[in-house]
């Protein structure tokens, strides 16, 4: 009887040791780590599509604008209620350089300009519609272009694009999918157009750059910011890295086309190697960079490039 309660007392101790250690590991277990919301502000166009792989995300709210009036006014702020911005790198470091409030941390589109009108047109002789005359597409325009073509400026590339549709001018600077709209337009009503130059391939001749284009919109983070959005960052970069038909189309649809100011699901799609979406690290890109800025009088500030 007594070696029984020994055998029983023994166990029950056993027992409660065992307890008092799971009870020990469990406490001693990290708490799951606590997602923060990011926020994003980002222009339509090419850049929007190339933030898809941060919608899904938990968390993460994006806002999408036209225009650079709110991307200026928010990377100049200290306290900006955006922890990442998308905006085009000249613009990124010219504010950068008064307020010092978001880092580059990765080049996203690499250009998508592109001359197009009636195949075997003289560019020489031609009436040209353009827009952005003295932002990225005039300045890209002017240092590719050969001097003396007949440029009229218009103040949007939809004001160019009607141009060209309407018979005032002959051939358009327009971007993509802007530029394959326009063609699939024009054929609608019995005209045929067609890219009749790449602005990124002439930029590659003309700068002697490793690749085709130029960093034209990058992505800031709030400084002192990167670990907050590093899992964001990832999901862009991987969006990016795996894009294919299916994954793409996915994505428009779910955030719409109209939302993303791309012409369509299918449009966007088929010209998404002509968008020119890479996703490159801003200390990688940084020859890049400084070459693009010089054609702005501008000089790569100190500190800019997230490292």
């Amino acid at each position: 009887m007594f070696i029984q309660q020994v055998k029983k007392g023994s166990k029950l101790a056993l027992a409660a040791a065992l307890a008092f250690a799971m009870t020990a590991c469990s406490s001693s277990t990290p708490k799951e780590e606590t997602i923060e919301p990011v926020s994003i502000l980002c222009p339509t166009g090419a850049p929007a599509l190339s933030i898809q792989g941060a919608a899904d995300l938990e968390d993460v709210s994006i806002e999408y604008v036209d225009g650079s009036d709110l991307l200026t006014s928010e990377l100049a702020k200290e306290d900006g209620e955006y922890d990442i911005i998308v905006a085009p790198t000249n613009l990124g470091a010219k504010v950068y350089s008064e307020s010092e409030s978001y880092n580059l941390d990765a080049v996203l589109t690499w250009g998508n300009l592109y001359l197009v009108g009636p195949e075997g047109i003289d560019l020489k002789t031609a009436s040209i519609a353009a827009f952005g005359q003295n932002a990225v597409p005039g300045l890209v325009f002017n240092q590719v272009e050969e001097e003396g073509l007949n440029v009229t400026w218009y103040s949007s590339a939809a004001e160019a694009q009607q141009a060209l549709l309407t018979g005032q001018q002959q051939v358009a600077l327009l971007a993509q999918p802007v530029a394959q709209a326009t063609i699939a337009k024009a054929k609608e009503n019995g005209k045929e157009f067609s890219v009749l130059q790449d602005l990124q391939a002439l930029w590659q001749e003309k700068t002697g750059s490793e690749d085709a284009g130029y960093p034209q919109a990058s992505l800031f983070v709030k400084a002192d910011e990167q670990e907050k959005v590093s899992r964001v960052l990832e999901g862009i970069e991987t969006f990016i890295a795996d894009a294919d038909e299916d994954t793409l189309t996915s994505a428009i649809d779910k955030a719409g086309a109209d939302t993303l100011g791309l012409p369509n699901t299918q449009i966007a799609v088929k010209t998404w190697k002509q968008q020119n979406i890479r996703y490159v690290k801003g200390k990688d890109a940084k020859e890049d960079i400084e070459n693009f800025l010089k054609v702005f009088k501008m000089e790569l500030p100190k500190g800019l490039i997230a490292e």
